[in-house]
């Protein structure tokens, strides 16, 4: 069979696996005596090195196998533990991983096994007995010599199990590798068809014990049972057994589908339209139906969409345990959240940022271990990335306990170049942003390796703004600072209310909505000389979207207001007429040279007509 069809599968399960690697060895580096990590480092290598050698990825599987060889003389005690141990385990990690992409594109002869083998032997000492390595054998050394022993040997995948076939090959070429393996029923040849149920026999002969055998099979992964017995005729099995509840979806598919969802989106409304022309009849009937089926599609298909953030999120604690020894400092590091979901494509797109506003809080927030000491904290500061779900959105935040952001410097700086007046004699959370957020705005005194180019929070901004996001932040000079990145839950199909200014219409994200006001009957007030209008008792900033978009204000008696809220804070959008709530559909935004900030995106309205989509964050 042709194993190369099986190399995203492999992939897949190799970069879980390396993962795992990573996370095993952060633990054991803050506890070195534990057992634990090593053990499940052990399986995790040997897996991986199992299956680049089923796959036929030789050079691969031969650099797995020195890592392995290191950790079972960890495990004996044969090789000291240590934090140079770990460095180098990190170092071959890496290594590993390299080869991975390589292998899965058809490069595996590109694999430098030397520089992993390299580091295996500086991390061993020279006075290291030999004989006290273990050897573990791999599939890649060839079967064991056939013998006279026959077993009858029934496997069952897991019925969850992704791609039960290919778990099942794997699972076959484990058992060839230890012996001869005969009249396999169904025939291996379906494990690849749909109907297959994961159940499969065959008949063994090799020197191999059951129990190896056994063992063998079940490192294939997502093997539910594996029953050995002695030769008897045996029935064949069908192989029907339902079907699995996974399958492997290629993102590209998936995008498309949403695409032709969202354009459903738009003909449902236009159909709505015509109907509510003909009340009554067996059109309306038939267009509220269709609405039903539609909004069904539309819900599986944003859900499937939907990943948890673990998935990006697992690279962070690696990327700041190496930071930090490069900047000499000691971090408590925690993600909280792992579990929430986003959609694939925003997720892919927030890992960038967040590692932006890490390398921050490292570089420019948390405070030497000396410094802490001085201050009355514990030397080693503390990191968190929590995810969470606020009403349609996900939000994430990231906080630490450093030293805070020194507002009078800032100022001062802004002040040198021109971007605040000389009159400002403060710097609010909102203000002290904008100001960050300049493009080659820093404080840093010299450019490092890390930071100083005034690039990071500009591109973190301009980043979430295309995603539809938004950034806020808030910060106590010597108690820390967060930093909240607030994201729609999916890109392609967003909940919104239409409003209407002049002849145009505006969309904005229900997200934001707080609530819909009549604005007229408000009384107004003042605040820092800006209009405002008091809501139970709370003064807002008012904003006139006819002011902002620059057209003549129309003659309306009683004009609503959109009360926006984001993050906590509010303010009172006046606009025209409010034309009830819609789904709409994100369309790409090739926004002209001055185009407002406040212009995020733009949808297509069931008529036809278009219709730009406020950013209410921008306008907050």
């Amino acid at each position: 069979m042709d194993l190369a069809r099986y190399a995203a599968l492999f992939l897949d399960e190799s970069r879980s696996h390396l993962r795992t690697c990573t996370r095993l060895l952060l633990e054991w580096e803050r506890d070195p005596s534990a057992a634990e990590p090593v053990d499940g480092l052990f399986r995790a290598i040997h897996t991986l090195k199992g299956m680049a050698a089923t796959m036929g990825y030789e050079r691969l599987a031969g650099g797995a196998h020195e890592v392995e060889t290191l950790l079972a003389g960890v495990r004996e005690g044969a090789v000291p533990r240590g934090a140079a141990l770990v460095d180098a385990l990190l170092g071959a990690v890496d290594l590993l991983e390299r080869g991975v992409e390589l292998a899965a594109a058809g490069r595996d002869a590109d694999l430098d096994a030397g520089a992993i083998a390299g580091l295996v032997r500086r991390a061993v000492p020279a006075a290291a007995p030999a004989g006290r390595r273990r050897k573990t054998r791999s599939a890649a050394e060839g079967p064991a010599v056939a013998g006279a022993v026959g077993l009858v040997v029934e496997v069952r995948i897991r019925p969850d199990a992704p791609m039960r076939g290919a778990r099942a090959l794997l699972a076959l070429r484990r058992a060839e590798a230890l012996g001869e393996v005969r009249e396999v029923r169904p025939p291996a040849a379906t494990f690849e068809f749909d109907g297959f149920g994961g159940a499969f026999e065959f008949r063994f002969l090799g020197r191999a014990s059951e129990a190896a055998l056994t063992a063998a099979i079940r490192e294939a992964g997502d093997v539910e049972t594996v029953t050995v017995t002695v030769p008897e005729p045996a029935a064949g099995r069908g192989g029907t057994e339902g079907r699995g509840r996974h399958i492997r979806v290629d993102l590209a598919r998936l995008d498309s589908l949403t695409g032709q969802v969202a354009e459903l989106v738009v003909a449902r409304h236009r159909l709505a339209e015509l109907a509510a022309l003909a009340p009554g009849g067996e059109l309306e009937g038939l267009a509220l139906r269709i609405g039903r089926l539609v909004t069904g599609v539309q819900q599986d298909v944003i859900a499937a969409r939907l990943t948890p953030v673990w998935q990006v999120f697992d690279r962070f604690p690696r990327a700041v345990r190496d930071l930090a020894k490069q900047l000499g400092k000691q971090v408590d590091f925690r993600v909280e959240g792992e579990d929430i979901e986003l959609d694939r494509a925003i997720l892919d797109e927030i890992g960038d940022p967040i590692v932006h506003l890490l390398r921050n809080a490292l570089d420019h927030g948390i405070e030497a271990p000396a410094e802490r000491r001085a201050a009355g904290k514990p030397e080693a500061g503390r990191v968190v990335v929590a995810a969470s779900r606020e009403r349609a959105s996900v939000v994430v935040r990231i906080s630490d306990d450093g030293r805070g952001i020194d507002r009078a410097r800032v100022l001062a700086k802004a002040k040198t170049l021109g971007v605040l007046e000389a009159g400002v004699e403060a710097l609010p959370d909102e203000q002290l942003l904008r100001v960050l957020a300049r493009a080659g705005f820093s404080t840093a005194e010299r450019v490092s390796a890390v930071s100083g180019r005034g690039v990071g929070i500009d591109a973190v901004v301009e980043r979430l703004r295309a995603l539809g996001g938004s950034l806020e932040m808030a910060s106590e000079r010597g108690r820390g600072s967060t930093f909240t990145l607030r994201l729609p839950l999916t890109l392609a199909i967003v909940r919104a209310l239409l409003a209407r200014t002049g002849a145009e219409r505006y969309a904005v994200p229900l997200t934001f909505v707080a609530e819909t006001v009549e604005f007229d009957a408000l009384p107004r007030t003042e605040v820092q000389g800006r209009e405002a209008v008091l809501l139970r008792g709370r003064a807002l900033p008012t904003l006139h979207l006819d002011r902002l978009v620059g057209r003549p204000a129309g003659a309306v008696p009683r004009r609503p207001g959109i009360i926006l809220e984001v993050g906590g804070r509010q303010a009172a959008l006046v606009v025209d007429a409010l034309l009830g709530q819609q789904e709409i559909v994100v369309e790409a935004f090739d926004a002209p040279l001055g185009t407002p900030p406040f212009l995020s995106g733009a949808t297509i309205l069931p008529d036809g007509a278009p219709a730009l989509i406020l950013d209410a964050a921008v306008l907050v």
